[in-house]
């Protein structure tokens, strides 16, 4: 229930790529994880952090972000389950007081955010996103300041959408709140457009926010809803990867749209979208490519293609090559910055 029913155990560097100054730094916690249940921690940690690496795009820059695994005792196993949403009614004692049925909604799983800031802070004080693993099977899960879920079968994916929330600030792609054919009050979205860079209320294709990733063939809007009162589960009219506008998304039937018919953020077991893969890279540092003695044009392409800006300064002319450049290649930048590279021409070394 509380601080006093658990411990902290310690703090292991499960993957270590540079220091915690310069990289992206993820916080693995766990609620709900008895004394003999640390070794399973362990090995859920490390499965949540093997799955975030083989998942598009987080492999190209697995380089630049390293993995910590608090450990953190609780007395009892498992997490609250109040029968007011159809539970068992069970009362665990657990450090970070994970529970069920928030909202109304079982699978809504919260835990106390206040002592996972201040768990992680002590532990690792540049963290950038905390995963706190729940020790239950029951399907379960959150995004907000803390990514909350449980052990439930498909707990990585179940990670991997509560990760896009809390760390890349993605909307819930899907078209229901409570669930379809529950819902009575999510026909029409409100007029006011979403912050999230996944979801819109805006079907113009001139000026939708992610207008420059829709193919000119494309229509949009790509599939609306004929009757708001419910989901649409027909099928997509165009391939699987297809980015245009699908009206319901953002927990509403109509007005909203989502990039791609699915997408992680709309049911897990997919990729993430071309929108939500953008995101992602936005947020993420990254590692300047080491570009000198390189052509000028294949140095510029590689620098874009890290996700940075490249700056030009010396001799333009034909046959430039790059003698200096600043950050110099390795060092971790945050994405969409300027590398100055410094040209010449004539003879290379």
């Amino acid at each position: 229930m509380t601080t006093t029913d658990g411990t902290v155990l310690g703090t292991t560097k499960i993957v270590n790529n540079g220091p915690p100054s310069t990289h992206w730094n993820i916080v693995i916690l766990g609620d709900g994880y008895q004394t003999g249940q640390m070794t399973q921690y362990a090995t859920d940690a490390q499965g949540v952090c093997e799955a975030i690496f083989a998942t598009p795009p987080f492999g190209s820059r697995r380089w630049v972000m390293n993995v910590y695994r608090v450990d953190v005792r609780s007395t009892d196993s498992g997490a609250d389950d109040p029968t007011a949403c159809g539970g068992s009614g069970a009362t665990a004692r657990t450090y970070f007081d994970a529970s069920f049925c928030n909202n109304g909604i079982r699978r809504l799983l919260v835990a106390n955010t206040s002592t996972a800031l201040a768990v992680a802070g002590a532990q690792v004080p540049q963290w950038n996103v905390i995963l706190l693993i729940v020790n239950s099977t029951i399907y379960g899960g959150s995004g907000g300041t803390v990514a909350v879920f449980s052990m439930a079968p498909n707990a990585q994916e179940i990670a991997l959408h509560e990760l896009g929330h809390s760390a890349f600030r993605l909307a819930d792609e899907y078209d229901y709140y409570q669930g379809c054919g529950v819902d009575t009050d999510r026909d029409n979205h409100p007029s006011m457009e979403p912050a999230e860079a996944n979801v819109t209320v805006n079907s113009n294709p001139a000026t939708i926010k992610w207008r420059n990733l829709i193919a000119t063939s494309t229509s949009v809007p790509t599939m609306t809803n004929p009757d708001c009162t419910q989901c649409d589960r027909r099928p997509s009219p165009v391939p699987d990867g297809t980015v245009g506008a699908f009206e319901g998304a953002h927990y509403y039937h109509c007005r909203a749209f989502r990039p791609e018919y699915r997408c992680k953020m709309f049911e897990l077991g997919r990729p993430f979208c071309a929108v939500c893969r953008r995101r992602i890279l936005q947020v993420l540092p990254t590692e300047v490519p080491d570009v000198r003695e390189l052509g000028a044009s294949v140095a510029a392409n590689r620098i874009l293609g890290a996700g940075l800006k490249p700056i030009f300064t010396g001799s333009t002319g034909p046959g430039a090559w790059v003698w200096h450049q600043s950050p110099r290649g390795g060092a971790v930048v945050a994405s969409g910055s300027t590398v100055t590279l410094q040209l010449r021409t004539g003879p290379r070394p």
